[in-house]
């Protein structure tokens, strides 16, 4: 490790901390901002008692202590080696390609953000998400698909999950036309895509393609890289997907839920919302509410 500050970049210190026992991200970004203000070194970090790494630094006891140990220094050295063999972008809010929608969507921005694959589509064309909680009826999961074609035929890039039904049909909707798309974890790169990052992200997928297309797609995390899906990690996964989407199509919503809630909120910050009904008329009734609140010129 570099005894100066400036053989650390805020990229390669924000894995460290993600490596470090006990380390949440408000804690993480209490230190990033800390650092970046405070002019002390990496080394120097490394040495400070953990009585002033909770007092100073914002650090709970437990992440101190595990600070202090070495059990992290392991865990990092493999994932510096990982990071850098497979050009993996490990964004904090200092990197040029940090998306700016996040920090506006976002109650708390996401202090790290990890990123495999063609991380200019964070910044080319227009994104949008369909948004269809679990248990949609079949004809909803129908119109996943057909909305997705026909947004891609429009140029747009689909901004998605992997572990859901709806999130699916809308990823593979996309890899059968071979465009490009960005998939939002609920877990860490490594825990999704193999220390190879090169698994296809569910098993239809496979179908398709033997491997990720890091060339084509995208891969976006949150999460420590090798740590799997924990608790609420699903909501963070669907508050990333809408922060990114410049467009959200409602397709099929539970109502009093957090897709509901993400579609209201996205509604207050200007996204364009789309609300989808059945050619019968149907909607669920999370749409409906949705639908109401435009009438009436509320959200």
């Amino acid at each position: 490790m570099g005894s100066a500050k400036r053989d650390w970049l805020p990229a390669r210190f924000a894995l460290l901390l993600t490596c470090v026992p006990q380390m949440g991200e408000a804690q993480i970004a209490r230190v990033l901002q800390h650092w970046a203000r405070s002019g002390v070194s990496v080394d120097e970090f490394l040495r400070l008692p953990p009585e002033v790494l909770q007092q100073e630094w914002g650090i709970s006891p437990q992440a101190a202590e595990a600070l202090a140990g070495d059990r992290w220094r392991k865990r990092f050295e493999q994932m510096d080696t990982l990071v850098r063999r497979h050009g993996v972008h490990v964004l904090t809010a200092q990197h040029r390609l940090y998306p700016l929608a996040l920090e506006s969507f976002c109650e708390q921005p996401p202090p790290v953000m990890f990123a495999h694959g063609r991380v200019e589509l964070l910044q080319e064309g227009w994104r949008f998400a369909v948004a269809c909680s679990r248990g949609a009826p079949q004809m909803a999961l129908e119109a996943v698909d057909e909305i997705t074609q026909g947004a891609i035929r429009e140029g747009g890039v689909p901004v998605t999950g992997h572990n859901t039904p709806p999130y699916q049909r809308t990823a593979l909707a996309s890899i059968r036309q071979e465009h490009p798309s960005i998939t939002v974890l609920d877990r860490g790169l490594v825990s999704a895509l193999g220390e190879g990052l090169n698994r296809p992200l569910f098993a239809a997928a496979r179908l398709y393609e033997l491997e990720f297309r890091a060339d084509r797609d995208l891969v976006l995390s949150p999460f420590p890289l090798q740590v799997g899906n924990l608790g609420l990690h699903n909501q963070r996964r669907d508050e990333l997907i809408f922060a990114l989407a410049d467009v959200i199509f409602a397709v099929w919503i539970r109502a009093g839920g957090v897709m509901e809630r993400l579609c209201r909120r996205a509604k207050e910050l200007g996204k364009r919302i789309e609300v989808w009904k059945a050619p019968d008329g149907t909607v669920s009734e999370g749409v409906r509410r949705l639908a109401e609140s435009e009438e009436h010129g509320g959200v």
